[in-house]
């Protein structure tokens, strides 16, 4: 009977050493996989290659049923530099990339702790967070990953589970929080890089962007706009009488109504509307995804507002107008027929024609190109 006993009990501690070396072997594998997709995410160089990591081969590697990045808009670029240029990100993150800002969401932001959460606590305190996710009645454990970078909040990262016993408190947390710092680490460096490249597409006296850049981003936005069979106008305004301004006032003042009017432009089109300096006093906005109705409204908004508007020199008024072109993506008949370059050519030609026409006319005016031949 003693002999029975010390065996058992032999066995019982075995049976513990196999399932201390299990875990340990486990955690070296979740170690392993987690550090291995951690560099991944520092090594992205784009948007799109970071926005497919965070949001869908963290579900894929970890066997996760969904996840959710959150971030705050610090210097309200966040939505363009991480979405302007990718539709599929677009689509694929709805619901799933939350973009808070720092003026409109000031509570939600302060909710946020600085410290990770496991478990249904942070299904109940971040609630939110998956509020519209399709799969949210199916996630039974979460994970908080605050995103920190020198003691500043930038966001968080939610991995949601099917699995109640997948996250739980003190289980795993030094795994997730050198993942949360690496994901913090190569957003911001993301971010940075996007906006140093934006410094090199802007026009360095107004702001608005420079024709290399339009000329890369209308392509894009024919494409997008053709696929959806959504409309996209092409719209070229001119500054009347600008060498007047410049001969009687001086080149300085003629720099100050230029800027002035990419003001009035961006207070009349969405944020991801494209405003280029096309080349001296002429500038360019593409309008995605906009009638060609919506497009003559937000036109003559922006002809009235420079011809009302006052610039203040010294002890004098100037007041300035301006010429607008426009023409339709929709208003191409044969606009699928030939490629990116010939589109964005005729757009751009058809354009600069109805603003050639709005000057013929009078000036101060928004002419819509129409084809003689319909």
């Amino acid at each position: 009977m003693m002999d029975e006993s010390v065996h058992e009990k032999n066995r019982e501690l075995q049976r513990k050493l196999n399932q201390i070396l299990k875990q340990a072997r486990d955690n070296e594998k979740k170690q392993e996989l987690y550090e291995t997709f951690g560099f991944e995410i520092i090594g992205a160089s784009t948007p799109e290659q970071l926005h497919d990591l965070l949001l869908s081969q963290i579900v894929a590697r970890f066997q996760l049923l969904d996840a959710v990045l959150c971030l705050i808009d610090h210097q309200k670029d966040v939505e363009r530099l991480f979405l302007d240029r990718n539709e599929k990100a677009r689509l694929d993150s709805e619901n799933r990339l939350l973009i808070l800002d720092t003026s409109k969401d000031p509570e939600i932001i302060q909710s946020l702790t600085h410290k990770p959460i496991l478990g249904t606590e942070a299904l109940r305190k971040y609630h939110w967070m998956i509020a519209n996710l399709k799969t949210q009645d199916r996630i039974k454990s979460a994970a908080f990953l605050p995103l920190l970078r020198s003691d500043r909040i930038i966001g968080a990262l939610m991995l949601l589970s099917h699995d109640p016993y997948r996250y739980q408190e003190g289980i795993g947390t030094l795994f997730l929080q050198k993942l949360s710092a690496m994901t913090a680490v190569a957003i911001e460096n993301c971010l940075n890089q996007q906006r140093i490249k934006e410094v090199s597409y802007q026009d360095v006296l107004t702001q608005a962007y420079n024709r290399r850049y339009f000329d890369l981003r209308l392509k894009d936005e024919i494409a997008r706009c053709t696929r959806r069979d959504d409309d996209l106008i092409c719209m070229f305004l001119d500054v009347d009488h600008f060498k007047k301004i410049n001969d009687n006032y001086g080149h300085q003042t003629g720099d100050l109504v230029l800027r002035h009017i990419v003001s009035l432009i961006k207070e009349q089109v969405r944020s991801c509307d494209i405003v280029a300096r096309y080349g001296g006093e002429e500038f360019v906005v593409a309008l995605q995804s906009t009638t060609l109705h919506a497009a003559q409204e937000i036109a003559e908004r922006l002809r009235q507002a420079t011809y009302s508007s006052k610039i203040i020199l010294h002890d004098k008024q100037l007041q300035a107008t301006v010429s607008i072109g426009m023409a339709s993506l929709r208003g191409m008949l044969t606009a699928q027929q030939h490629d990116a370059d010939f589109i964005c050519a005729t757009l751009l030609d058809r354009a600069d024609k109805a603003l050639y026409e709005a000057k013929a006319s009078g000036r101060n005016r928004v002419v819509i190109f129409t084809d003689p031949i319909r």
